[in-house]
């Protein structure tokens, strides 16, 4: 499928005409032969190959063409000739941060965000800021010190988007901005939703797939609230979700873990539950809220709940024709929550094990106990067979159950095998739960 892809590069407009399947990062070094945006592991992985597109940092490995329309993409190239790009540059030779020099163009850009958000970040926020831009040479320490040089020498302000088309193209045939067009092209089974592209491009067959884009569908990006539930649009990114008001806490703080920055900022809520994944950190949480998801397709809209989206590894119900429109969490117990991802690093890491639990206790009596575990086995578990064993007792009579209640997790959890030991995950569950009764008082 072909069609004119209209955006903005280093303020210069783009008219993209070719395959839409085709990742930004090849586009840049290849076409345009903008090589300062550096290629790495072409998974979202390193950061050498971060770009500004619309004010946040992303991976441009993870970006496909056809997803740019009416977008603003800043590359090193574009941003060397700002008077922020010389007070980094400064800052960073100041204390020697450069070694190898792979790495840098990232971790400018990655300043450059930082920078316009936050006049004088906190070690913190740096450290932050830059966990998805791999350095093999310095250790960070120099980078974090330069960035934190940086942040005294300029008055930092959030440049302003400047966007030189007089209208964004409405590119039906590829890139519709409503939701009827949208399942328009969701007929043909041909063609992949393509939203924030940080599952799907990392495939190496991704150019040679199809995408429709939905990234910019409005009823798909928005965050509401009825009397039920608060309802997240499937494109809402996470960091959008994480900068919401309505977002509960124990949902931010899984999006706050999930990745880096620049995954965060791409990566959607839909996306996450529609891999089939029982390593997504939202979805864990959108399962253990036992939120509900709705469906559409052109001729048809239904809701179900999560629980019963998912049939296997990788395999969901979602029909051919459908999409994740929204999800539905009830808006009420979920102040008293329970969150824990356990990985090999901070940033960037995929779950080992990770666990959620809500308990909603009223006047001394539990009303509400769920519990659900990620990357276990092939769908993430929730048992509320096993939950409701503590539900309508006060503490005292749950503490009376309490080893009944891990007895029969304890027989119910069996983990596949995987990378991390079967007894050494089962450990993990086993713990993490007793912590989740403990932290309530049972």
């Amino acid at each position: 499928m072909q069609s004119l892809i209209k955006f903005i590069l280093n303020n210069e407009n783009i008219i993209y005409s070719e395959s839409p399947s085709v990742r930004l990062l090849d586009w840049l070094r290849d076409s345009q032969k903008l090589t300062g945006t550096k290629c790495g592991c072409k998974e979202g992985e390193c950061g050498a190959c971060a770009v500004i597109i619309n004010g946040k940092l992303i991976n441009s490995c993870l970006v496909a063409m056809g997803s740019l329309c009416g977008a603003n993409v800043l590359t090193i190239e574009g941003y060397s000739s700002t008077a922020r790009f010389a007070a980094l540059d400064m800052a960073y030779a100041s204390v020697s941060a450069v070694q190898c020099g792979f790495c840098i163009p990232g971790m400018i850009m990655a300043s450059e965000c930082l920078l316009a958000e936050k006049n004088y970040p906190t070690e913190n926020d740096i450290r932050t800021a830059i966990s998805g831009n791999i350095c093999r040479c310095t250790g960070y320490n120099a980078i974090v010190k330069a960035i934190a040089i940086a942040s005294d020498a300029v008055e930092y302000t959030v440049p302003p988007i400047r966007k030189r088309w007089d209208e964004v193209m409405d590119v039906k045939e590829l890139a519709p901005t409503s939701l009827y067009d949208a399942l328009e092209l969701r007929k043909n089974k041909a063609l992949i939703p393509y939203s924030g592209g940080t599952d799907i491009m990392v495939s190496g067959l991704c150019s040679q797939n199809s995408y429709f884009f939905i990234n910019n569908v409005s009823e798909m990006r928005q965050i509401i609230s009825d009397d039920k539930y608060i309802r997240f649009g499937a494109a809402c990114s996470f960091t959008e979700s994480i900068s919401n008001p309505l977002t509960p806490a124990i949902l931010k703080e899984a999006c706050k873990q999930i990745a880096a920055p620049a995954i965060r900022n791409a990566g959607t809520l839909g996306g996450n539950i529609a891999n089939g994944s029982a390593k997504a950190d939202a979805a864990l949480i959108f399962m253990v809220t036992d939120s509900l998801l709705r469906l559409v397709s052109a001729n048809n809209e239904r809701i179900l709940p999560v629980k019963d989206f998912y049939l296997g590894k990788g395999a969901t119900a979602l029909a051919d024709d459908e999409l994740i429109v929204e999800i539905l969490m009830p808006k009420h117990g979920l102040d008293n929550y329970y969150y824990k991802k356990v990985g090999a690093r901070n940033a960037l890491a995929i779950s080992r094990t990770s666990f959620a639990g809500i308990m909603d206790i009223e006047n001394g009596v539990i009303k509400n106990n769920a519990t659900a575990f990620g990357a276990v086995k092939d769908i993430i578990i929730r048992l509320p067979e096993i939950d409701k064993k503590l539900i309508g007792k006060t503490i005292e009579e749950a503490k009376a159950v309490k080893e009944v209640y891990l007895e029969a997790y304890d027989e119910a959890i069996i983990p596949r095998p995987g990378r991390v030991g079967v007894e050494y995950r089962k450990d993990i569950c086993m713990n993490l739960l007793r912590d989740f009764l403990d932290s309530n008082g049972i």
